[in-house]
């Protein structure tokens, strides 16, 4: 009975964690992204299956093998916690980027910028104009860190005139219910 009762405690727990993000869907509009050097496109008739027709589409023809992101607003985190990131994307057959991936951005009570962590985690593009998924469970390390953002890449390829671009929907980051220590 003991046992019972624990788990549909954590299962409650599980099912009412939330993303922190706000608009990570897309379905209405591109409100709590941006960039200051980059006007995304707002994609109303294209997302992916799980949660309705918008997405975020933005990438650049500049192609000098850069990358170009586009970030959520803050979020407040808790130290020690693990969280989780995921994301839906797709790279359509006419861009020439040779990547999408995001990371997350740190930053303590004052807003200063604290780090980049998890780095760089690339999404598998092998498979042109199809929805994927990707998702990755990682713990609040940096110290100090009481708000975070997430950051959608999309890197630009090596050379030429194509548009390197990517689409993105269904982001999310969310709490974990478990708190990490070294007690665990």
């Amino acid at each position: 009975m003991k046992y019972l009762i624990f788990l549909l405690t954590l299962v409650t727990q599980f099912s009412q964690a939330q993303s922190l993000l706000q608009n990570g869907t897309f379905d209405q509009n591109l409100d709590h992204w941006d960039n200051p050097n980059l006007t995304p496109v707002w994609v109303s008739n294209d997302g992916a299956p799980a949660s309705g027709n918008g997405s975020i589409q933005f990438g650049d023809t500049f192609n000098n093998s850069g990358a170009i992101w586009m970030q959520s607003d803050l979020m407040p985190v808790v130290e020690g916690y693990q969280y989780i990131m995921a994301s839906s994307y797709k790279k359509p057959s006419d861009s020439v980027t040779n990547g999408l991936w995001m990371s997350i951005y740190w930053y303590d009570e004052m807003n200063n910028y604290l780090g980049e962590y998890p780095w760089d985690q690339r999404f598998s593009i092998n498979q042109a104009d199809t929805w994927l998924d990707f998702d990755y469970v990682f713990e609040n390390i940096i110290t100090d860190a009481t708000k975070a953002r997430v950051v959608l890449w999309v890197l630009t390829a090596d050379s030429g005139n194509g548009n390197s671009y990517g689409l993105f929907d269904d982001v999310i980051f969310f709490q974990d219910t478990v708190f990490v220590s070294d007690f665990d």
